[in-house]
């Protein structure tokens, strides 16, 4: 469940809903007291079988079928209970509903395997708790069919919607998978046990952005994270990791696992942003993910491809078909659930090389359906339950009433079957890594297929290179060199970076495939991030050589050669990235790949599919931010001419719209490049991307303390709610307040500016969350009352400020918040268009200026509304 449907509002589902659909077509059916619109398909029927929170027992969000027809629910903040589903037509009652009579709950995942009841806790631990997050077994041990005893096999550390979820039993039976979000750490003794070598890293050439709302920040490779153990919680081992939030797994027909991977819609509009996915998880597999701006993108050879991309949403169920009394066509897919827009998806798995590739097609839906889990009932129908996050929770059974073919065996196409042994063989060196394994990995490096080239390189970085070293000298092929390189790299050993320059230098990217064009550019890439920047002289070779490349008529081996080039510093690389920033600004190019929900699905969802369609009308030129972000990295080749274009650009890219984080990213990127431009020029170039400099206004209060520093969001966030940081007094935060140059522009018991809102009751309007989200963020939000007017003027420049007079010939306008007697005059005729400016007149980064104690002293201030003899402050007097 996605933070992005925080305040998602589900309305009660209050009655029985029995439909069968009768028509070729899916039937819509709206139940005139709960207001529900449900999409059912063609000889399907729905019966609402449970209201949990009308008994006051919570949301359920974790449903496993038990033995004897016994289900097991659990709801997300409470118990966990079991019931025999009803007949046909009938409803449960409250007695029905059995909790265990065992201290354990909030559980994300349930299972029923070995005679026992295995739950995945999702709880942040407490002095004075008997339970929290970790993998449970609960078993009977007296057998009187009752379960009364629970053993904790694993204890982990992380908790909340991004914490531990779901179990699944592997096809075998002998062994149990586990799935845990990102926020979940890997315990050691699980990362000592690794089908990935767990040196992983972010391994990001340029520096990356941190979420500017603070999201995240300070998780770390490798991300969310699958494990598979024993019946007895022993011999634990990482199967695959770099996922963001997936919730549950499922293995398919072949006994193949898969996930349904979250994405991060704060970042809806970033170059980085990446949709809702499903993954192939095979052992040893990476899948990318990365904090704020470093994630992967899928053509990088270290991580694999998702086997199909959706759209936005919250993954939450995951479900084989297989065991379904459904029609033949889903038995070798999956069923998988989104949770924000009520819609079940059916996704059809389709061999391709040694794995998948799908189709995909809306199952069914409903308006409002908050979908949680879904379990096959030993009756062959679909149980699934609605709810999360307190949410008004239902239960609910769908079944197939036609006739269900007998079960006929599906052609296997031997050619598949036999690249996936070959990769399952592969796989199985992982662990067991010999000269029989080295060398059937040095025969595939160059396969065809993505997912065994994978396969075989992850063999080599598990062995030591000395067992292959004499392959890789020997070898020629361009494809096993490339890949061989990115192993190496990979193995941090900078004594061995000269050799891997040595076999790539022959290569040239033109004679290449696409693939192999970005897998060298990635062993470049990883070369520098792993063994560190080469000598001068490897350095100029390497960029002379690649320099001649660029720009590229392939958009991704161009964003791939414009960061090695600005890293090494690549004559002309600057000039080059401004003209392909202007370039995909006027094309308002979006990365490939993207796509956004349709508007048909955007209406299930009132407040945020409203956000989607806003995105879809205004979408930011994705991959002109891209070199945006790269430029503000730039120290060198810069001219006045090419910063001017730079920072007017601001302008253009501000007037998208994109997710939660998009704008505050942007005035990050603007502060990074601001770093780099010479203090005598600072002035200039401010107020040339609508940020104008306090000037003699400074003098008139009182300067920080300091030293101040660049703060993220969340380092922010830490500041302000650390518990252990003394708040200071009244005085203390008046002059933060003063010193911060908030009092330039706001009024507090009316003392202080009026270019902005006063903000005496702004603590009564606004959380502190909020709050620091407005200061670190001014572009946000801006509202109409102290908007400056943007003017585009027939020379390509833009002028901004607030209008204080004009007639029908000019303009008169003062730019500077700070300096009224500052004006500019504009004859109509140079103007080409006027609208509201969508930079803020407030400047960023003003935190910036200030200490830790200071910026505490600030928002305590401005949660007491500057009023002295606030609580807070009395408070500290009590304390003292």
């Amino acid at each position: 469940m996605n933070s992005f449907f925080l305040r998602y509002i589900v309305m009660a589902l209050s009655i029985t809903i029995l439909i069968s659909c009768k028509d070729d077509t899916q039937n819509e059916t709206t139940t005139q007291d709960s207001e529900i619109k449900l999409n059912i398909p063609d000889g399907f029927s729905l019966e609402e079988i449970y209201h949990p929170s009308a008994h006051d027992q919570g949301s359920w969000v974790s449903l496993a079928q038990g033995p004897n027809g016994i289900i097991y629910s659990c709801d997300q903040y409470g118990k966990i209970y079991s019931f025999t589903p009803p007949k046909t037509g009938e409803q449960l009652s409250k007695e029905d509903i059995i909790p265990l009579a065992i201290e354990i709950g909030q559980a994300h995942g349930l299972l029923w395997a070995f005679n026992s009841l295995y739950v995945s806790v999702n709880k942040r631990w407490e002095e004075d708790s008997n339970f929290g997050s970790g993998i449970y077994r609960i078993e009977d041990t007296n057998g009187d069919g009752v379960l009364d005893h629970s053993n904790m096999l694993l204890k982990l550390q992380g908790d909340g919607e991004h914490g531990p979820h779901s179990l699944v039993l592997s096809p075998d039976g002998n062994e149990i998978y586990f799935i845990a979000g990102n926020h979940t750490l890997v315990p050691d003794t699980i990362k000592n046990n690794s089908r990935l070598p767990n040196n992983w890293n972010e391994d990001n050439l340029i520096p990356t952005y941190l979420d500017a709302r603070g999201h995240a920040n300070d998780i770390k490779a490798p991300g969310g994270w699958v494990a598979k153990f024993k019946p007895d919680g022993t011999e634990w081992e990482l199967i695959s990791a770099g996922y963001r939030n997936p919730f549950d797994i499922a293995f398919n027909n072949d006994g193949e696992l898969f996930t349904y991977d979250s994405d991060m819609e704060w970042d809806i509009g970033m170059p980085w942003y990446r949709p809702t996915r499903i993954c192939h998880v095979v052992p040893g597999s990476e899948y990318g993910w990365r904090t704020g701006s470093g994630k992967w993108p899928a053509y990088y050879p270290d991580n694999l491809p998702a086997v199909h991309n959706l759209e936005q949403g919250s993954p939450t169920a995951v479900l084989s078909a297989a065991s379904l009394n459904f029609p033949t066509k889903y038995k070798n897919g999956l069923l998988v659930m989104d949770w924000s827009f009520g819609t079940v998806y059916f996704i059809d798995l389709i061999p391709k090389g040694s794995s998948y590739e799908a189709k995909r097609e809306q199952f069914f839906s409903g308006t409002p359906l908050p979908l949680t889990d879904m379990i096959s009932g030993s009756d062959g129908n679909l149980y699934f339950a609605t709810g999360g996050r307190n949410l008004d929770s239902h239960l609910y059974r769908l079944s197939y009433e036609g006739e269900v073919m007998a079960e006929t065996d599906v052609a296997v196409n031997e050619d598949n079957k036999q690249l996936r042994e070959l990769r399952q063989t592969l796989e199985s060196f992982q662990k067991n890594t010999n000269g029989e394994g080295v060398a059937l990995a040095w025969e595939n490096l160059n396969h065809d297929d993505r997912f065994i080239r994978y396969a075989s390189r992850m063999v080599l970085e598990h062995a030591d290179f000395n067992a292959w070293k004499d392959l890789f000298t020997s070898e020629t092929d361009a494809t096993k060199l490339i890949n061989a390189s990115i192993a190496l790299a990979r193995t941090d050993e900078p004594q061995n970076q000269q050799l891997i320059y040595q076999k790539l230098e022959p290569l040239n990217l033109e004679t290449l495939s696409e693939e192999n064009r970005l897998a060298l550019l990635r062993a470049y890439s990883l070369s520098f991030i792993r063994m560190g920047k080469p000598a001068a002289s490897t350095v100029n070779a390497i960029a002379k050589k690649l320099n001649r490349y660029f720009p590229h008529t392939n958009n991704s081996v161009n964003k791939e050669l414009s960061q090695i080039l600005l890293y090494l510093e690549a004559d002309g690389i600057t000039e080059g990235l401004v003209k392909q920033l202007l370039k995909h600004t006027e094309e308002k190019t979006v990365s490939d790949g993207i796509e956004l929900l349709d508007e048909e699905t955007t209406l299930r969802s009132e407040q945020y599919g409203e956000i989607i369609r806003e995105v879809v009308a205004q979408m930011p030129p994705s991959e002109a931010i891209y070199y945006g972000m790269l430029l503000s990295n730039a120290d060198k080749g810069w001219t006045k001419d090419l910063r001017e274009t730079y920072f007017r650009w601001f302008y253009d890219v501000l007037d998208s719209k994109g997710g939660m984080s998009f704008k505050a990213y942007m005035e990050n990127v603007r502060q990074r490049a601001m770093s780099h431009v010479p203090e005598a020029e600072k002035a200039y170039f401010k107020e040339i991307s609508g940020e104008y400099s306090p000037t003699d206004a400074v003098a008139d209060v009182p300067q920080p303390k300091g030293p101040g520093g660049i703060y993220t969001a969340g380092d922010i966030q830490n500041i302000v709610w650390n518990e252990e940081m003394n708040g200071g007094d009244f005085e203390a935060g008046k002059r933060a307040f003063e010193a911060a140059m908030c009092v330039l522009c706001h009024r507090i018991r009316g003392e202080g500016g009026a270019a902005g809102p006063d903000l005496t009751q702004a603590h009564t309007k606004f959380g502190t969350y909020d709050l620091i989200h407005a200061v670190l963020s001014p572009n946000d939000e801006i509202s109409d009352q102290y908007a400056h007017t943007l003017l585009e003027l027939a020379d390509g420049k833009n002028l901004a400020g607030r209008i204080q007079s004009e007639n029908e010939e000019e303009i008169v306008l003062m730019p500077n918040p700070y300096n009224e007697t500052y004006t500019v005059t504009i004859k109509k005729e140079t103007v080409v268009q006027r609208g509201p400016s969508p930079i803020s007149p407030m400047p960023g980064g003003l935190l910036n200026r200030l200490n830790p104690q200071e910026i505490k002293d600030l928002f305590k201030y401005l949660q007491s509304g500057g009023d002295e003899n606030h609580e807070s402050y009395n408070e500290n007097e009590s304390q003292d």
